[in-house]
């Protein structure tokens, strides 16, 4: 597979996935005064890494919500698996999923 067809693969399925569960946040965190994260942010992200591991294990990857995959490979991705969780927290569909490599 290549870089661009996992990343449209992995952002596709976790946009599948937060739609889904749209409007049913169970567990919502604070990481600093006004910045959250809900177990949608966790699950998505986890969804994503697991693509890029699968198609690129060497790759390094930075995400929001984890600590960082690093590796000797030039390549990285930067993965923010909810970008909008406070209007995803609250049911308003105006979120998205960001890749980038």
């Amino acid at each position: 597979m290549d870089i661009r067809t996992t990343a449209v693969t992995a952002a596709r399925k976790a946009g599948a996935l937060l739609k889904e569960s749209l409007g049913r946040v169970k567990q919502i965190e604070f990481k600093g005064a006004v910045d959250i994260v809900t177990e949608m942010d966790r699950n998505s992200e986890d969804l994503i890494m697991g693509e890029i591991r699968k198609a690129f294990p060497g790759h390094g990857i930075l995400t929001e919500e984890s600590a960082e995959i690093k590796s000797a490979s030039p390549y990285k991705w930067i993965i923010d698996p909810l970008d909008g969780t406070t209007n995803y927290s609250h049911g308003f569909p105006f979120f998205c999923v960001s890749i980038a490599f």
